[in-house]
């Protein structure tokens, strides 16, 4: 095999490595450009664009005092199918209307406006804590996801009774 012949092989398979690692970096600047925008630029001017709401730095301090909770998260579990809200009780008091049975909880989907609710099986009853609550214990309640609606970074809000918290991302 003569050494002109290995080169006439290797040079498409250079071709190809080297377009691959262009269309790569090409990718990885284009995404570096999006994340690098100002928060006030219109990068995405579509009309069902999402416009980006921040969570205010005291919201958790005002749950605290009006609600007597800390919220911890609300995150997939079980496969996307359910979403998991956990918060945890500073004080007791405070936080009884949380627990109440008769109020049902919703999960209000922003992007779409879809209130999703919590699931109450047969043999379980309502996938939620609604016992007395007790001060630095953590609860929980499971809304249902269909279809995997709510995707994680999304924005969710949460309602229960006069309860309400808006704006919680999706982990």
């Amino acid at each position: 095999m003569h050494l002109s012949h290995v080169r006439s092989r290797a040079r498409p398979l250079t071709r190809f490595f080297v377009s691959g690692l262009a269309l790569i970096l090409a990718g990885s600047f284009t995404a570096a450009a999006q994340e690098t925008e100002e928060p006030g630029s219109t990068a995405d001017s579509s009309p069902g664009a999402a416009t980006e709401r921040v969570r205010h730095p005291r919201m958790n301090s005002f749950m605290k005092r009006q609600w007597g909770i800390e919220i911890l998260y609300v995150r997939q579990t079980a496969a996307g199918y359910m979403l998991e809200f956990r918060y945890k009780v500073v004080d007791a008091e405070k936080a009884k209307a949380l627990f109440n049975r008769q109020t049902k909880p919703v999960l209000i989907h922003e992007r779409t406006g879809a209130q999703l609710i919590v699931p109450t099986p047969a043999k379980t009853g309502a996938l939620r804590n609604s016992n007395i609550p007790l001060d630095d214990h953590t609860y929980w309640m499971f809304f249902a996801n269909p279809g995997r609606l709510v995707q994680p970074g999304e924005h969710v809000d949460i309602q229960i009774g006069e309860f309400l918290v808006e704006n919680l991302v999706v982990q």
